[in-house]
C-alpha cells in the first residue's frame, strides 16, 4: 500500500460506472497481484493503491513488468493471483469492455491511435463510449483540450508527429470521461519539450478528478505532476512513497547509488 496520499473530493459517477472513492476506499486498490507468461511470473506480489484524482507514477527498468501491470488492470491479460478492486468493488479478470464501460481507460505503448484514419475519424469512434455524445459534442471537447488538433482534423492521424498523435490518444481518452486513465510510456519517442507539455496536461486531467497510473522512463517529468510514485523492478514493488521520497532513492532501489542529480529517465539512472 502506498503511504502519503493526498485526498481529493470524490468521484461522482453513474450507477453503472465506477462508484466514489472515500478515504477508506482507495478508487484504484491492487492487493498482491500476480500475472505471468505461461510458467514464467514477471509480477510477484505487487501492491498499490491511488485515490480519486491522483497521479501514480510507476517506474523502473525494462523488464520490470510495468506494461503488463497495466495490461492486467486494463483486463487485457489474466491476472495468477491477488486481485484488482475499483471503486470498492472486485474486478479481477473482468471483460476489458466491461472495464471501460465502468470508466477505465488504456493509452498502451506506441500511441493509442488508428493511423490510416483523419483525426476527426479517431474522434468519432468514441461517440459509441457515452449515449447521447454527438460528434460535435467529441470534436469541442478535444479541440478545447488540445487546440492543435482543430487544424488536423482531415489529416490522417498516422501523419501527424509523434505529439500530436499522443494529443490525438489523450483527447480520444478524455471525451469518454473516464473515472481511471492508464498510461503507458506516454513520452516514447519525442523530445522532451513535448513530454513536459504532454504531462502538464495529465496533470490538468487528475485536477478534472481523474485517476491517473502512468508507466514512464522520464523520472524526473512524471514526478513533477505526480501525487505519489512507485519503483518496479523485477516485478516487485522496491520503493514507494511521495515523489520526492522517490526522486531520493530511484537509483538506490535497485542499484544502491545515488541518483544523478541530471538525471530525467531511467535509462540514465542506470549508465
Amino acid at each position: 500500500m502506498i503511504a502519503g496520499l493526498r485526498q481529493r473530493r470524490p468521484v461522482a459517477t453513474s450507477p453503472d460506472r465506477t462508484p466514489a472513492a472515500t478515504p477508506e476506499a482507495p478508487l484504484v486498490d491492487v492487493r498482491g497481484l500476480r500475472a505471468g507468461y505461461g510458467r514464467v511470473e514477471v509480477l510477484h506480489g505487487v501492491d498499490l493503491s491511488v485515490a480519486a484524482g491522483q497521479v501514480l507514477a510507476v517506474l523502473g527498468p525494462n523488464g520490470a513488468g510495468k506494461s503488463t501491470l497495466l495490461r492486467v488492470l486494463a483486463g487485457l491479460h489474466p491476472a495468477g493471483g491477488g486481485e484488482v478492486v475499483l471503486g470498492g468493488r472486485r474486478v479481477t479478470g473482468a471483460d476489458p469492455v466491461d472495464l471501460a464501460r465502468r470508466g477505465l481507460c488504456l493509452i498502451p505503448e506506441g500511441r493509442g491511435v488508428f493511423p490510416s484514419l483523419t483525426v476527426r475519424e479517431n474522434l468519432r469512434m468514441m461517440t459509441h463510449r457515452r449515449a447521447g455524445m454527438s460528434v460535435a459534442d467529441v470534436e469541442e471537447r478535444a479541440i478545447a483540450r488540445f487546440p492543435r488538433l482543430g487544424q488536423r482534423l482531415h489529416q490522417p492521424a498516422g501523419t501527424m508527429s509523434g505529439g500530436e498523435q499522443q494529443m490525438l490518444a489523450l483527447a480520444r481518452a478524455i471525451v469518454a470521461e473516464p473515472a481511471v486513465l492508464l498510461l503507458d510510456e506516454l513520452s516514447m519517442g519525442l523530445a522532451p519539450r513535448v513530454v513536459a507539455e504532454l504531462y502538464a496536461t495529465v496533470r490538468a486531467i487528475a485536477e478534472e478528478n481523474v485517476t491517473i497510473i502512468v508507466v514512464e522512463q522520464f523520472a524526473a517529468t512524471v514526478l513533477a505532476v505526480a501525487d505519489t510514485a512507485a519503483v518496479l523492478v523485477e516485478g516487485r514493488i522496491a520503493a514507494a512513497g511521495p515523489p520526492d521520497e522517490i526522486a531520493g532513492r530511484l537509483s538506490g532501489a535497485y542499484l544502491g547509488g545515488q541518483l544523478p542529480p541530471d538525471a530525467t529517465t531511467i535509462d540514465e539512472v542506470r549508465s
